[in-house]
């Protein structure tokens, strides 16, 4: 974990060109993301609640706040949390924040949806919360946080719901107003309507949502759209559960693993080295080096 995480979030905020931050959900798609060279890594509610077979709706503080460790004291790169509406009322945001933080995240995101989420939210029935909630909760998560570098997110459902610039523009205001350090625009990807949005509050960051369902904008549209993040919660997961999906049902239905001798014997190598065994592997060369007689220790 990099104890700057969230002076590097800010930096990219700060960044000329959009920054692409693919989702995790725990600590080895972290460690892929970061090798693949990316600079920051997004733990979706979606994804996690996918990860864990309970669905979105049915997560709460203490799971997220568990994974949330797990990938920070697995990867030097700066996390972005989904920190849902907050748990609950206006006591519990307050909770969520100094939680969050402690893990050593960079930053969360709070929405303006009704709480509890209703699991209907993924069929299609998305709901918001009245603006004076929503600017409420955005307000005691930028008050609750220790550090004042701790990036506190206002993702708004309000164009998704409503349709009107005019709502959007209103929400952005008022949350910006209530301390956000960036907006999250949910379904905002037409140049006019981010014109409005930058015309209402022109110094705060644009983040984009996506990767969902198609079709998915490119880095260089959403650059092209001024966008500071690109956060893409879902694929990570759908990728995940399409190729496991796939091996087992080749294997059940021909009775022989589809993997090739040289795919295993390429991957138990790759595989030891993503879960970090060089470091421990170097510790005891060392050791057996300044001592080559000495028996290491095995434990019995």
């Amino acid at each position: 974990m990099r104890p700057d995480g969230p002076a590097a979030l800010r930096s990219l905020l700060a960044s000329p060109q959009t920054v692409a931050v693919p989702g995790v959900y725990d600590p080895v798609t972290a460690r892929l993301v970061e090798q693949a060279g990316f600079a920051a890594v997004y733990l979706g509610g979606n994804a996690l609640g996918i990860s864990l077979a309970k669905g979105q709706p049915l997560i709460g503080l203490t799971e997220t706040v568990e994974c949330a460790a797990r990938i920070t004291r697995t990867t030097d790169l700066p996390l972005i949390v989904d920190a849902g509406s907050g748990f609950g009322t206006l006591g519990h945001v307050h909770r969520t924040v100094r939680e969050l933080e402690s893990t050593g995240a960079a930053g969360l995101h709070i929405d303006d949806q009704p709480y509890p989420k209703s699991p209907n939210y993924h069929r299609g029935s998305g709901g918001l919360a009245d603006l004076r909630t929503a600017a409420d909760r955005i307000e005691v998560a930028a008050k609750a946080r220790r550090g004042q570098d701790f990036c506190v997110i206002a993702r708004t459902d309000v164009f998704r719901v409503t349709g009107s610039v005019e709502d959007l523009v209103l929400r952005c205001r008022a949350y910006t107003g209530a301390g956000a350090d960036a907006l999250l625009l949910l379904d905002v990807e037409r140049q006019e309507h981010l014109d409005a949005v930058r015309a209402a509050v022109p110094d705060v960051p644009l983040l984009w949502i996506g990767g969902v369902v198609p079709p998915v904008l490119p880095l260089r549209k959403l650059n092209d759209l001024g966008f500071s993040l690109a956060l893409y919660p879902f694929n990570t997961i759908a990728a995940t559960v399409h190729a496991v999906a796939d091996l087992w049902m080749s294997a059940k239905q021909t009775g022989e693993v589809p993997q090739s001798d040289d795919f295993l014997r390429r991957m138990r190598g790759e595989l030891s080295l993503l879960a970090g065994l060089k470091t421990y592997w170097d510790i005891e060369d060392e050791l057996k080096s300044r001592n080559p007689d000495a028996t290491l220790d095995s434990g019995s």
